[in-house]
């Protein structure tokens, strides 16, 4: 029907243009959206304190390596400033390595559970990994792992804007 087909065309627009400037949307990646989302290791599923349904938790200390890989579908060429969601716990590990690949070369990037601030009602904080140009297609990712880790590392969420 005539109006199933512009119910369509909104949603592709909001999708491609939420806010009707032309600008390139936010892209995030939640722990739960398996087709973005590449587990190595066992990882527990953890409902309280995450950004969106669920969280991943590894608190084995880096007895074995483990690694949670979030994979962007990039619409446009651009730089793009990347945000981790760390959940603030009370065991979290005083260091979370993540690395970081543009689709030519890995960065390592370290969270200070210290760093980490909550303020209001939310249960963590959106921590910047730094800004990097990304090309558009599957080619980039970002890795939480839980390397050197002495507490809990968790993979929640990660969110590109473009610049």
């Amino acid at each position: 029907s005539v109006q199933d087909v512009s119910i369509k065309k909104v949603q592709q627009l909001l999708t491609t243009n939420p806010l009707a400037d032309n600008s390139i949307a936010e892209i995030l990646v939640d722990n739960d959206d398996a087709a973005h989302v590449k587990l190595t290791g066992e990882w527990k599923k953890e409902t309280h304190g995450s950004y969106g349904p669920s969280m991943y938790l590894d608190e084995s200390k880096g007895s074995a390596p483990k690694s949670v890989r979030f994979s962007p579908d990039i619409k446009k060429d651009g730089l793009y400033h990347i945000y981790s969601y760390v959940p603030k716990l009370a065991h979290l590990s005083a260091v979370t390595k993540i690395k970081v690949f543009d689709g030519k070369t890995t960065k390592e990037v370290k969270i200070e559970a210290a760093a980490v601030k909550v303020e209001g009602q939310t249960s963590g904080e959106w921590v910047e990994l730094g800004a990097y140009r990304l090309a558009a297609g599957k080619g980039a990712w970002v890795e939480v792992t839980n390397e050197q880790a002495d507490g809990a590392v968790v993979a929640d969420a990660m969110l590109f804007i473009a610049k």
